[in-house]
């Protein structure tokens, strides 16, 4: 089974990509799941459920829909899965894992070394059920630097970890992949949960370009200015 466990939607500030669009692209590339983690909310993920069953030939749903949400807070952005509930903002990092775990979900660090958050100390990264080890998007200041950190903090403390692509464009959707040694069908919440923690999980994935994710930046600023 493969999983991409950071995707935003037309929900987020800064994306515009329809779920239906998103859903397609699913098909096309073959991915099993996809985490919904717009950015302080959870309004996209009913679509999403909804979309997954009447794309399908079968009348039951052909892609796994991961209920998410990406909380911000001063400690950078958490990736809230497995959510019941939104989850509201100006929380404290602690407090936004207890939600999360309060809902049988799991927190996650994204991006963890995003700059400017390149030190990052033992003691933060242990709060996390497990830390976004490869970011499709994470190459600046540097290509390859960000995701270097992330994985070398993982081997160091042994910590769980998933990739997600942190789709806000259509070509970056499955560039970042969660690979799970189960199928589709016979897959559960909880059987997934499990494998990320017990670090069943394997990682897939390659960097977007700089030079695209630059022009990819300000092409979505654009965007937003005129939808004002």
């Amino acid at each position: 089974m493969v999983i991409d466990f950071h995707i935003h939607s037309k929900y987020s500030f800064d994306c515009f990509l329809e779920p239906a669009d998103i859903v397609k692209l699913a098909r096309t590339m073959r991915l099993d799941g996809l985490a919904i983690t717009d950015h302080d909310t959870m309004a996209g993920v009913d679509e999403f459920r909804r979309l997954a069953t009447e794309g399908s030939p079968r009348g039951t749903p052909d892609i796994y829909i991961i209920a998410g949400q990406e909380i911000t807070t001063k400690d950078g952005d958490i990736l809230g899965l497995f959510l019941k509930t939104e989850i509201k903002g100006n929380l404290s990092t602690q407090d936004v894992i207890l939600e999360i775990r309060q809902q049988g979900g799991l927190a996650v660090l994204a991006h963890p070394f995003k700059w400017p958050h390149l030190l990052r100390s033992p003691e933060l990264l242990r709060q996390f059920d497990a830390i976004e080890v490869f970011n499709a998007r994470n190459n600046i200041p540097s290509p390859y630097l960000e995701n270097h950190l992330a994985k070398k903090a993982v081997c160091d403390m042994g910590l769980a970890c998933i990739a997600g692509s942190d789709t806000h464009e259509g070509f970056e959707l499955g560039n970042a992949r969660t690979v799970f040694d189960f199928s589709f069908p016979e897959a559960t919440d909880e059987m997934i949960k499990k494998a990320i923690l017990e670090r069943h999980a394997g990682i897939e994935g390659r960097e977007v370009s700089l030079p695209l994710e630059v022009k990819s930046h300000f092409s979505r600023m654009f965007k937003s200015y005129f939808k004002r």
